[in-house]
């Protein structure tokens, strides 16, 4: 059985627990081995700016204690991970290892996995949607930003909109949790306008009916708002999977206020992959 490597930052002296918990369950469904990165907490406000470079201004200066409570975290970390079979890596120097360092070590990482809690909690609550794109397109493997309290999918949320890049993040979600096949998967195309037509729904239908076995194609016609607001809460447990955004109106959810509403709320686990 082959084993996936993810990323797990932690910022700081936080230690966001739902990271862990996240990795015990894909440690249940396959073996994983966990990348820990204990590195300097961001100013996100100037995170990821200019030609790709970080600057030393953007730490937030670490408190006096905070080698000591990292050092505990570390400690805390071993033991939840060998009580539940983990394989675990640390890197323990930390401004060597800081947010450049985590953008080439993803390059080599299946899965980059963020706490959207406490992303929300340290980014600039009046304008979160731009670091969230610069951090998702920074990212050089599928990632995921998961609440709070998150479990395994009652259902998986696909969303296609035609474009290569909807296709390329269905395909790598079934290439790294092939153990989800059995779950309900539905397979989403969100028409804005009634005559929109469903680009390709043969080939889509015939290839994502090969990763899951109870597969569900559902075509919309409603506003975007109103998708997030009422149908996706209203699955089990859902999971949501989409591609990069960019040139099509459904990837550009990101830049409405009400999908970032519902990532800072924590309702729902996302998977975001580009090439």
């Amino acid at each position: 059985m082959k084993m996936k490597k993810i990323l797990l930052p932690f910022e700081g002296a936080s230690f966001p627990q739902e990271l862990l918990d996240f990795a015990r369950d894909l440690n249940i469904l396959s073996p994983v081995l966990v990348t820990a990165a204990f590195v300097p907490e961001v100013d996100y406000a100037q995170l990821w700016t200019g030609g790709g470079g970080v600057a030393m201004s953007v730490y937030v200066e670490p408190a006096e204690d905070e080698d000591v409570v990292v050092a505990e975290h570390g400690e805390r970390l071993k033991k939840y991970c060998a009580a539940n079979g983990i394989r675990l890596r640390i890197h323990s120097d930390r401004f060597d290892f800081a947010l450049p360092a985590i953008r080439k070590e993803a390059r080599f990482a299946d899965l980059l996995v963020i706490s959207a809690v406490h992303f929300f909690d340290v980014v600039n609550a009046r304008q979160p949607n731009a670091y969230m794109e610069d951090i998702l397109h920074g990212s050089e493997c599928p990632m995921m930003l998961i609440p709070e309290k998150v479990g395994l999918p009652g259902e998986i949320i696909l969303m296609y909109d035609g474009s290569d890049a909807s296709v390329y993040a269905i395909k790598q979600f079934a290439y790294l949790f092939p153990k989800l096949a059995s779950t309900r998967a539905s397979l989403v195309h969100l028409r804005h306008r009634r005559n929109d037509p469903f680009p390709d729904r043969d080939l889509i239908e015939e290839l994502v009916s090969q990763y899951f076995s109870d597969l569900r194609v559902v075509d919309l016609d409603i506003k975007t708002e109103a998708f997030f607001d009422t149908w996706v809460p209203a699955q089990d447990r859902p999971w949501l999977v989409c591609g990069s955004y960019g040139r099509s109106d459904m990837s550009r959810f990101f830049t409405g206020s009400f999908a970032s509403d519902l990532i800072r709320e924590r309702r729902l686990p996302l998977f975001v992959a580009h090439r």
